[in-house]
C-alpha cells in the first residue's frame, strides 16, 4: 500500500542517498549528464544536504511497503510553490502514484500559494508537457542553460486536485 510522509531531517543521510538514486535511475536515461555516477551524487548530496535543513525545503517520500516509489522535494517562498524534484521509481510512472504524489503535497500546503514555479531540463519532454497541461508558461529560456524555468498559477492544478 502506497503511503506519503515528510522527511525527518534528522534521518537524511539515511535518505538522501536513496532518493539520489532513484533519481539518477530516472535521468540519467533522459537526461544524461557528463560527470561519473559517484561526482553527481557527491555534487547533488552536497547542494541538498545543508538546503533541506532550511526550514522552508521539505521532502516527501512516497513509499509501497518498505519501496520508495517516489519523492517530491519543494520548498515555499511568500505565495509561490518552488517545486525542486518529484520523481517516480519506473515501475510507478504511469500510474496514479504522481497523482496521489501531488495531492499529498495540495494538501499539505498552506491556503495563501497563489503560484508554482519549476524547472525542467530541456531534454525532459513529459515534464515539459506535464507543465504545460497544468497552464503553466515558460518564463526564462536561455540557449545556454540546460534547464526551462516554468511559472503558473495554482488554479488549474487546484481543479484537477480537488476531484
Amino acid at each position: 500500500m502506497i503511503t506519503f510522509s515528510y522527511l525527518d531531517k534528522s534521518q537524511k543521510d539515511r535518505w538522501l542517498p536513496k532518493l539520489f538514486d532513484l533519481l539518477y535511475d530516472n535521468m540519467s536515461v533522459i537526461a544524461p549528464g557528463n560527470l561519473t555516477y559517484e561526482d553527481e551524487k557527491n555534487q547533488w548530496l552536497s547542494n541538498v544536504s545543508p538546503a533541506i535543513d532550511k526550514a522552508p525545503r521539505q521532502i516527501i517520500i512516497c513509499t509501497d511497503d518498505d519501496i520508495i516509489a517516489g519523492f517530491a522535494q519543494y520548498y515555499i517562498c511568500g505565495d509561490v510553490l518552488m517545486i525542486e524534484e518529484i520523481q517516480l521509481a519506473k515501475s510507478y510512472q504511469r500510474t496514479t502514484a504522481f497523482y496521489r504524489t501531488c495531492r499529498y503535497l495540495y494538501n499539505n500546503l498552506p491556503k495563501n500559494i497563489k503560484y508554482i514555479e519549476a524547472y525542467a531540463d530541456k531534454r525532459n519532454l513529459n515534464s515539459i508537457s506535464m507543465m504545460k497541461k497544468l497552464g503553466m508558461q515558460v518564463v526564462e529560456f536561455e540557449e545556454a542553460s540546460p534547464y526551462v524555468h516554468f511559472k503558473g498559477t495554482t488554479e488549474p492544478l487546484r481543479k484537477v486536485l480537488s476531484k
